[in-house]
Parts: structure tokens; sequence; C-alpha cells
């Protein structure tokens, strides 16, 4: 079963304009409320379709060897994700979920623990209606598996300075209505809706020139003292990956242009395909 979904993962590339088509496949240990997964996709979906990731939801218990995405992850829930108040009080160390790494490499497969995440916000859940309770679990819920999908598709291990990226979550952070605060750098602007801005005569390498990756990655993302190269030799990028990397070095990057006094690296959604392209084109 694993093979064959991370095979469906390399099928094909996403169509013109798009980042990419992207499942994620979920699997839980007790069905939850619809409300709480509801909560969950909307809040996966505020924090990562600004960066252009956007996700298609699937059973694992539904497969069918038919579908073809981009790229994909498996997330599988353990224990009761219903945020139920009568959680266990006492917090049992250790992670709330977790990312699956072989031989360095991060894999498509994460777990998150839905008990620990109860006993965790308990007593910030005491008192609250069950409506009101659903929508604020599902919510850290969302949160909890967007810092693994970051990870996942950006192929890292490391962690960065966004709310999301932190390494580790305090109660407030999972249940607060300003998780997202103050003001966010996305490099890759959403898509345009419309007129398509890029002209069809455009390269990728115009295209790389214009985004202003140049500047430290070098004249053909080769690498440069300022930033590594945008691709390992002999690995291949897709869309997906290249959003979700964009997004997670972000403020970084923001902030070597304001030092180096140029603009920020800024890219159109629509221009991704062909950038792909010429980054996986590269020696």
């Amino acid at each position: 079963m694993k093979r064959h979904l991370c095979c469906l993962a390399l099928a094909v590339l996403p169509a013109f304009g798009q980042v990419g088509s992207t499942a994620i496949y979920t699997e839980f240990e007790d069905q939850p409320p619809e409300s709480v997964v509801d909560s969950m996709k909307e809040e996966i979906a505020s924090i990562m379709s600004p960066g252009g990731l956007r996700f298609e939801w699937r059973s694992l218990s539904r497969v069918s060897g038919s579908e073809v995405f981009t790229e994909l992850a498996v997330a599988r829930f353990k224990g009761r994700c219903i945020g139920d108040s009568g959680a266990p009080a006492r917090i049992e160390s250790g992670a709330l979920a977790w990312s699956h790494i072989t031989d360095g490499e991060v894999l498509p497969f994460t777990d998150v623990d839905c008990d620990r995440i109860s006993s965790f916000l308990k007593p910030r859940m005491i008192g609250l209606d069950e409506k009101t309770r659903e929508k604020v679990f599902g919510r850290a819920i969302g949160r909890v598996l967007a810092h693994e999908l970051f990870h996942i598709f950006a192929r890292t291990k490391g962690h960065g300075s966004r709310n999301v990226d932190k390494p580790y979550y305090s109660a407030s952070d999972l249940i607060s209505d300003d998780f997202r605060a103050g003001k966010e750098f996305h490099i890759l602007a959403a898509r345009s809706s419309g007129v398509e801005s890029r002209k069809p005569s455009q390269t990728g390498l115009a295209i790389y020139a214009k985004s202003g990756c140049n500047n430290c990655h070098g004249s053909q993302g080769q690498g440069s003292k300022r930033a590594p190269a945008l691709r390992v030799a002999g690995r291949w990028i897709d869309g997906v990956v290249l959003a979700a990397r964009l997004e997670t070095s972000g403020p970084r990057m923001a902030r070597r242009a304001k030092e180096m006094k140029i603009p920020g690296p800024s890219l159109a959604e629509e221009d991704i395909d062909v950038l792909v392209r010429f980054l996986n084109a590269l020696e």
C-alpha cells in the first residue's frame, strides 16, 4: 500500500498555472465528529493556501488505485479526536505529532496523537459548550498537522520563525484566535484571476531572473555563498515542493534581501510550472 501511494505521487506534472494536485490521505483510529474534521481542514487551508498549497482530502481506507496526484501525504490520527472535556488531565510528555524519516529523508507519513492534544488542552477547554469545543479542538489539530505537512512537502527537518514552524507549541498557540497575527510574507503570489500574467514566450530563465532568486542562488540556480543550489543534482523537484520551500524559507529570504538592500523575492503562482521545468533541466 505504501509503495503504491508513493508511486502515484510521481505520476504527473501540475497543469499550467497550478502549484500541483496534492492529496492528504487520512486514517482515524476512532472516527471524530464531522465538525472536528471540518474545523481541522479549514484551519489547514487558512495556513497553507496563501502559499499555494491546496489539498484534496481522501480516506486511506478508500484508496482506489486510480487516483493521480503530484504529491501526497498520509496522516494517521491516534486516539479519540473529539476534544472531549473528559480527556485524561495528566499530560504525557512527548510530541503531539511526528513525521517519519528514513536515511535522513522525510517520508510522506505523519502521526497525530489526539489523546495527547486533548490532555494538553483540557484546562483551556473546560466550560466550553460542545459545538465550540469541537471547533477549537479541530483547529488545534489543524495547526499541529500543518506543521508536519510543511516538513513533508518542503522535505525539511528544520524549524523556522513562523508560529506554524516552531518546534514547540503552547496551549495558547493551539487555541488562540490570532495564530497568524502580524504581517505575513509570501514569496508565491496568488494565482491571477482572468488574464494570465505570463507571456507565452517567457522562458524559465527569464522567470527565474524576474523573481529575484538569482541574487542569492546564482544566475542559474547553481547556488552561491549567499544561498544553496535550488535543486540537488539527480533529484527531481515539483511545484508543491518548491511552493512549500518558498513558504517555509520566505521570512529568512525577506530578511536577507532587506540586509542586501534589494527587493524581496517574488513569484507568480501561474509561473511556477515553467520555473520547475527550468530547475529540473539544470545539471
